[in-house]
């Protein structure tokens, strides 16, 4: 912390951290709250659970005081929906009573994810390996396979985008795997963890657009990516990578600010900018402002729009003219060229 780090993140959801006691999480919270920073934590559910796994970090942030973010705050499963109102309403509490608590969320109803986050809360606790060997045990498996039939996640809109596996099984729903294979899909997404050794990367569709308009316009939301930074060149891998990684700002502007009317230029501008550099302490960056280090955006409002689709990820935004980091043009008349001015970027 004293390096100068923005904060501490958790994601309670995947196996390394599922064995995180809430008492291990204020702890930690106290430490991170003690430097003023913040602390962003993936809920360790996001389905039938929802509600308590805020509970619990909105309880490490009243109890430590320290800056709580919300990890891509999404509700998953149709059956399971109808809690946002409920999901936001408890934000909206713990702010007035005032625990420092925001949420960022991606402009995507696909979400992007680990196989094994979709397998009942218990069964990847301890590892992978104690996973894999859980999932191999034939009563374990029945037992599984029971849970999973009877929870609210509609396994056959998983779409398998990279892992482990050959590249046959890449791009491909569950559903088309499990019937070539004559299995349920419960059993195949099973399958698909052995034989990847539990790495298993996918695209889902079990977000609702309803929800995603209510976090994208709510006044405690920042706008983030939850993605990654890829060139071009790495379609040739044959990884399907989610769109979010070359579309998710201009996506906003496009759907959001044009399309929808659901924000203004200037807020959904300062949710992506402004409201992240506040949040996180980062001096001097986030507005345009003298004194300021110069990274602008010189953009086209007719023809902003992203262009990546889960089928064809690898693709640049169109209406972004220029491009300047640090001061310095990096992208000119729509491309780049060559100059590399980012800076890390510490406390």
């Amino acid at each position: 912390m004293r390096e100068g780090v923005l904060g501490v993140s958790a994601g309670l959801v995947y196996s390394h951290a599922k064995l995180a006691s809430k008492q291990e999480l204020e702890e930690i919270a106290n430490i991170i709250s003690d430097y003023k920073r913040v602390f962003a934590v993936h809920l360790r559910d996001e389905t039938d659970s929802i509600l308590q796994s805020l509970d619990e970090v909105i309880d490490v942030a009243k109890n430590s005081g320290v800056k709580l973010q919300v990890s891509h705050l999404k509700v998953m499963g149709e059956k399971n929906w109808p809690l946002m109102d409920k999901v936001l309403r408890k934000i909206e509490k713990a702010d007035e009573k005032g625990v420092d608590i925001y949420f960022d969320v991606y402009p995507y109803v696909a979400t992007g994810s680990v196989l094994y986050t979709f397998l009942p809360d218990w069964v990847s606790r301890g590892g992978r390996k104690l996973m894999l060997s859980r999932l191999k045990d034939p009563e374990i498996r029945k037992k599984v396979i029971k849970e999973m039939k009877e929870g609210s996640i509609d396994y056959s809109k998983i779409m398998v985008s990279s892992g482990s596996l050959e590249k046959m099984v890449s791009r491909r729903n569950v559903s088309d795997i499990a019937k070539s294979q004559n299995k349920s899909v419960e059993e195949t997404v099973i399958d698909l963890l052995i034989a990847g050794n539990g790495q298993i990367i996918t695209i889902t569709k079990v977000l609702s657009e309803d929800n995603l308009d209510k976090a994208i316009s709510h006044p405690l939301s920042i706008i983030s990516s939850n993605g990654a930074g890829y060139e071009i060149s790495h379609k040739s891998s044959g990884d399907l990578i989610h769109p979010r990684d070359f579309g998710s700002f201009p996506r906003v502007l496009s759907r959001y600010v044009k399309d929808k009317s659901l924000l203004e230029w200037e807020e959904a501008i300062y949710k992506m900018t402004g409201l992240p550099a506040t949040r996180y302490d980062i001096d001097n960056r986030g507005v345009i402002k003298r004194g300021n280090f110069a990274d602008v955006l010189v953009i086209d409002p007719e023809t902003i729009k992203d262009s990546a689709t889960i089928d064809n990820p690898y693709q640049y935004s169109s209406g972004i003219d220029y491009v300047l980091v640090n001061g310095k043009i990096t992208v000119e008349e729509g491309k780049y060229v060559g100059e590399r001015a980012g800076k890390i970027v510490k406390d």
